[in-house]
């Protein structure tokens, strides 16, 4: 990691106000600065769940398999045919429609939430050359897997953070991008996730989201029903996620890809006169 670029970017998940020191985290742990409390750093991911268990939804289990982490950007998974059928689109199309979206400067700083083995996180980092961007997912073997093949690529500015997307261990108005492609569908509770995004997001910063489509007709309803209950997927209408992030303060909401099982949106954080 290039000097200078950790400074200020990680909440002691202790004391809430001091920073951890990341410079240090070739030693096996990383320390806060105020208050001395120790994280350890796992597979060159910083642990801030160490500890701590939380309940899973079965898709949120199945994330955590090694096989399904093995083959996950493969072209047995997120690269196949059959998933390029199911969205109506390939997953080259869905990272250049979200490269598009996402206008990433060569010294930008990068949130890739729910990043999972960093199937966008390392395209990021090649693109913010000069700035930082920052993976976290609940799921501790995807990131052991994203933090193997960032080493395999020589990308010295990615961190990679075992985290809750509920609470994000960042400062306000931190990141010129929040990322979150593959995962919306799967949190919890979708309401505190965009505020988190809005809340760590710059003024002007960009929100760029893929997920789980569904239509407003009598399978679209089936989908929501069930979705949540038996494995733990939210789909989303157009309009459902659009009113989400306006909900939140989110502006600027933008339609890029809406066919099929996908649905792809950007929306970004305005500016306080703009919010007023």
């Amino acid at each position: 990691m290039k000097a200078g670029m950790r400074d200020n970017l990680v909440h002691c998940p202790k004391c809430k106000d001091g920073f951890l020191v990341l410079a240090a985290a070739e030693s096996g742990e990383v320390r806060c600065a105020a208050c001395s409390e120790s994280c350890p750093v796992d597979e060159g991911v910083i642990d801030l769940l160490a500890g701590v268990s939380s309940a899973r939804s079965p898709a949120q289990f199945l994330m955590e398999a090694e096989p399904v982490v093995r083959i996950y950007e493969s072209r047995l998974w997120r690269r196949s045919l059959p998933t390029a059928l199911a969205l109506g689109m390939s997953f080259e199309q869905e990272q250049a429609l979200i490269s598009r979206a996402a206008k990433v400067k060569r010294d930008a700083t990068v949130l890739d939430l729910a990043c999972g083995p960093g199937i966008y996180t390392r395209p990021l980092a090649q693109r913010a050359t000069g700035g930082t961007v920052v993976g976290v997912d609940l799921s501790l073997p995807m990131l052991r897997y994203a933090s193997a093949r960032a080493r395999e690529q020589t990308l010295d500015n990615i961190v990679l953070i075992h985290g809750d997307a509920l609470h994000l261990p960042f400062p306000p108005e931190r990141f010129d991008l929040v990322n979150c492609c593959g995962a919306l569908h799967l949190f919890p509770n979708v309401g505190q996730v965009l505020r988190e995004a809005h809340r760590v997001l710059k003024p002007d910063g960009r929100l760029t989201v893929a997920t789980v489509r569904r239509d407003a007709g009598p399978v679209g309803a089936l989908m929501v029903a069930l979705g949540p209950r038996l494995f733990g997927v939210h789909p989303f209408s157009v309009g459902e996620l659009q009113a989400r992030c306006e909900r939140v303060g989110l502006c600027d909401v933008r339609l890029h890809y809406a066919k099929r099982l996908w649905l792809i949106m950007s929306a970004k954080k305005g500016r306080a006169a703009d919010r007023t």
